[in-house]
């Protein structure tokens, strides 16, 4: 069932206003309701021309949490039970309870801004899963050369790629979301690609 959506001129506006930020992603799930500053803020992808809709988008959602992190419960996080193909797993999910309350009470960390070489460690990693269908970390013939990577599955979005890292769903360690919201970092390289067994996969390298 589909909710009916009020178009109201407020939310059209505010709609447009993420069209004008953001005018390079054709397509993205970020919400309307962060101010311009906010986004401008966060977006440090301006003439990346080497990452895709799907990558800006993910590096963008991510610098929102890292600068914003209780606003992003508010606006991106609270009503989000997962993509819609997968059902609402997410809905009782006390990882994202505990998501919640970190977001809450941490303090903001500086964005991270996109890194060619670590792209190119990442890109290689990510067309390496797709070919052998790698589930993990171990690489074949992919160099390495970063200090911290996360891999992500079956998301379709950059946000919802995101989302998936930070929430760490069944991961008792949290080893993703400490990755992102980690101060240690300043830098990522982010590559999406095909996967045999989850349809999709995303790498993210950081230093």
């Amino acid at each position: 069932m589909t909710k009916n959506i009020n178009l109201n001129s407020t939310s059209i506006k505010k709609s447009a206003l993420v069209i004008l930020i953001l005018p390079k992603l054709l397509i993205s799930q970020i919400s309307y309701e962060w101010t311009k500053k906010q986004l401008n803020n966060a977006y440090t992808v301006e003439n990346i021309s080497y990452l895709n809709d799907i990558e800006k988008e993910a590096l963008i959602v991510l610098n929102l949490a890292r600068l914003y992190p209780k606003k992003f419960v508010k606006i991106e996080l609270l009503n989000y039970t997962g993509p819609n193909i997968y059902g609402d797993y997410l809905q009782k999910s006390r990882y994202k309870a505990s998501l919640i309350r970190e977001l809450n009470s941490m303090k903001p960390v500086p964005k991270l801004c996109p890194d060619f070489k670590l792209f190119k460690l990442a890109n290689c990693f990510a067309k390496e899963s797709s070919k052998h269908g790698i589930v993990g970390h171990k690489r074949k013939r992919c160099k390495d050369g970063y200090f911290a990577e996360c891999c992500s599955y079956g998301m379709f979005s950059g946000k919802e790629i995101i989302l998936q890292l930070l929430i760490d769903h069944d991961v008792p360690s949290l080893g993703h979301r400490k990755i992102c919201l980690s101060k240690e970092y300043s830098n990522v390289g982010i590559s999406e690609g095909e996967h045999p067994k989850y349809t999709t996969c995303c790498i993210l390298d950081f230093n």
